[in-house]
């Protein structure tokens, strides 16, 4: 039998498969991709934290977990839980987030990189006490990638009694710039005077510790100038986040009707550019701003740790400001 001929069009048929398929075998091989930010959709944001089954074994049995050097260290592992979502006009709180995410960690106005994460199935992602949580992920991103603004400190322990690291925001599209410019300043005087008449107005029936700590049945009556601003935030907007705290902060409440209301911790105020001062809340932190929706006014977001009578926390979580601070979204949950 002779050979075959084979005319030019088999042959560059032929060639072009040659060519093309170790490229389709690549495709079918390709991994999963990660969700790519967009302009378009929700943005979610979430926190870097740390791992809070860890901080639970830690806190329940005194004694370092596995791959922690000392108990004055943070534990070792991280998580990202998604906290907000923004679709449409609004912010709202995260249900789930069932898949795999790029993030972008904000801080101050900056970015400090992309991490990614993936779902950790919900029996295996949060310790007891915590039904509020019902979508943590995992971070893919080796460890010593993942940034860390500070020291570990007491300032965000929800409640552990144990030294945790500061969370840092993370938002699913390249979002960190902050257009009002938050920084630390020194508050004008017309500022600190509304302020503290503010203070004065919300807890009008401050009352103080005898000596064996028994709640003495008048009024504590002490200056102005009693009533201290730590720290003061400013903006481009002529805007100002106050945080205060009484000069004699041991045993001190608030009489609220038939409550008690602790004052030993720190209290927030927001100051409008008009120069009233709205009270916020007790035992705040502020953990960050930036213009996560890319709709030109930064959100802002604390960090919540609430308590009534005494000082166990039994509300934590986070808050997020937006619209120039006239709406806000919470994400809390009790520990009662």
């Amino acid at each position: 039998m002779g050979l075959v001929r084979v005319e030019k069009p088999v042959k560059l048929i032929l060639a072009f498969v040659v060519a093309v398929f170790p490229f389709f075998l690549l495709l079918r091989a390709a991994p999963t991709p990660l969700a790519a930010s967009s302009d378009v959709g929700p943005v979610y944001v979430g926190l870097i934290e740390d791992d809070r089954r860890e901080l639970t074994l830690l806190a329940n049995y005194g004694r370092p977990v596995p791959g922690q050097k000392s108990l004055d260290d943070p534990v070792p592992g991280r998580n990202i839980t998604p906290y907000f979502v923004k679709d449409g006009s609004e912010w709202k709180r995260i249900q789930q987030l069932n898949q795999k995410m790029r993030w972008t960690v904000a801080f101050d106005g900056r970015s400090l990189g992309q991490i990614d994460s993936e779902p950790i199935p919900l029996s295996e992602s949060r310790p007891k006490g915590f039904p509020a949580l019902l979508c943590v992920h995992a971070i893919l991103t080796p460890s010593a990638n993942i940034p860390v603004v500070g020291r570990a400190s007491g300032d965000f322990d929800g409640g552990f009694g144990v030294y945790v690291r500061r969370p840092l925001v993370v938002v699913s599209r390249p979002n960190f710039v902050d257009p009002d410019q938050w920084k630390r300043t020194k508050p004008p005087d017309d500022v600190v005077e509304q302020t503290r008449a503010t203070f004065r107005e919300t807890f009008r029936h401050v009352r103080r510790c005898d000596p064996s700590g028994e709640i003495l049945k008048t009024d504590a009556r002490f200056p102005d100038s009693d009533i201290l601003v730590l720290k003061a935030y400013g903006s481009n907007k002529d805007s100002f986040l106050i945080e205060t705290q009484l000069k004699n902060h041991r045993c001190v409440y608030n009489v609220d009707g038939g409550k008690l209301q602790l004052l030993e911790g720190v209290q927030w105020y927001y100051v409008t550019p008009n120069r009233e001062a709205v009270f916020l809340a007790r035992d705040w932190q502020l953990v960050d701003a930036g213009d996560y929706d890319s709709d030109g006014k930064s959100e802002v977001i604390f960090y919540v740790a609430e308590s009534e009578e005494d000082s166990e926390i039994e509300t934590a979580g986070y808050v997020l400001f937006y619209d120039d601070f006239r709406r806000s979204v919470r994400f809390t949950w009790t520990f009662k």
